[in-house]
C-alpha cells in the first residue's frame, strides 16, 4: 500500500488486508504517536510484515487513582504521522470490538501477576493481556510488537499465545531514546521543563548499573539494584516505585544478573508516570 489507510471496523480491516496481501503485522498504542511507534513500524516493515496500528484508549488500562483524562490525545495528529511513519493501516478500535455487549472474559497470568505486582496492578495487566490477545484475534495478524518499556506485557502476551495456540509472533524492538538518552513516551509531554530536564538522568543511573555487571563484574543482584534504586533516588523530584532485575523469558525475580536480563524502573514525576528499561549486555 503507498498511502495509509484509515479503518474504523473489523470488517474494513480485513478487506484491506486482503486487497494488500502480505502477512500482518500489529503494533498497538494509546495513540499520541512518537518516535518510538516510528522505530516498531520500520522494524515490522523491514520484517516483510504489512502494518497495522491500532489506536484504543479505554479506562480498564489504567491503575486505579490513574485515568485517561492524563493521557494525551491527537487523532488528527496521529494519522498524520502514521502517514510519515509509512504504516499501511490506521485502525482507530472501536470499544464495541474490544467489549462486545455481554463480554465476561479475563484472561489471568498468577505467576507473572505475582512478580509484576510492583511494575502493574494485576488487573491492569489482565486487562491489557485481554484486549491484547482479543485484537490479535480479530486483525487475524501473523506479529505483534511492542517496545522494551513494555517487556513484561509481551511476554505476559507471549505466554498467553503459546498457551491458547494463536499463531502469532510476539517481537520486542530496542527502546528509542532522543538525544539526552530518555526514552519516548507520550507521557514525556506532561512533565514541567525542569522535570523533564531532570528525567533524562534516568537512562545514565541504568547505563552505570549495565557497566557495573559487564565491566566489573559485578552480578549481586542486590548490590545492582541497591546502586540503581540510590542513584535514581538522587534526581530531584523523581519518586522511584520500583526497581526490578528479571529474567527475560519467566520475569521471576533474579538473586544474581545473568546477561540478557532485564534492568526495569519506574517512578513518577509528580503524577507522571515515567518508566525504563535496558538489557544487560
Amino acid at each position: 500500500m503507498a498511502l495509509t489507510q484509515q479503518v474504523h471496523s473489523v470488517e474494513e480491516l480485513h478487506e484491506a488486508a486482503a486487497a494488500d496481501g502480505r502477512e500482518l503485522a500489529l503494533i498497538l498504542t494509546r495513540g499520541f504517536l512518537h518516535p518510538g511507534h516510528r522505530r516498531l513500524v520500520e522494524v515490522a516493515a523491514a520484517a516483510g510484515y504489512a502494518t497495522i496500528l491500532g489506536i484504543f484508549l479505554h479506562p480498564r488500562q489504567f491503575a486505579p487513582g490513574d485515568s485517561p483524562s492524563l493521557y494525551p490525545r491527537d487523532l488528527d495528529g496521529d494519522l498524520q504521522r502514521a502517514a510519515e511513519y509509512g504504516v499501511d493501516l490506521f485502525w482507530q478500535v472501536g470499544e464495541r470490538d474490544v467489549y462486545p455487549s455481554g463480554f465476561a472474559t479475563e484472561l489471568r497470568l498468577p505467576p507473572f501477576e505475582r512478580t509484576l505486582s510492583g511494575v502493574v496492578h494485576p488487573e491492569v495487566l489482565r486487562s491489557q493481556v485481554t484486549v491484547t490477545f482479543r485484537l490479535l484475534s480479530l486483525a487475524r495478524v501473523r506479529a505483534v510488537y511492542f517496545g522494551e518499556l513494555d517487556w513484561y506485557k509481551a511476554r505476559c502476551v507471549d505466554r498467553t499465545l503459546k498457551d491458547l495456540a494463536l499463531p502469532c509472533d510476539v517481537h520486542i524492538a530496542e527502546t528509542a531514546r532522543d538525544e539526552q538518552g530518555l526514552a519516548y513516551s507520550a507521557m514525556n509531554t506532561k512533565l514541567a521543563p525542569e522535570e523533564l530536564r531532570q528525567a533524562t538522568r534516568i537512562n545514565a543511573c541504568l547505563l552505570e548499573a549495565r557497566s557495573l555487571f559487564a565491566d566489573r563484574g559485578e552480578n549481586e543482584a542486590t548490590r545492582l539494584l541497591g546502586r540503581t534504586s540510590a542513584a535514581l533516588t538522587r534526581i530531584p523530584g523523581f519518586r522511584l516505585q520500583y526497581v526490578h532485575l528479571l529474567d527475560p523469558d519467566t520475569l521471576t525475580e533474579r538473586e544474581r544478573a545473568h546477561p540478557g536480563d532485564v534492568l526495569m524502573i519506574g517512578g513518577f514525576f509528580g503524577r507522571t508516570r515515567v518508566a525504563d528499561a535496558v538489557r544487560l549486555p
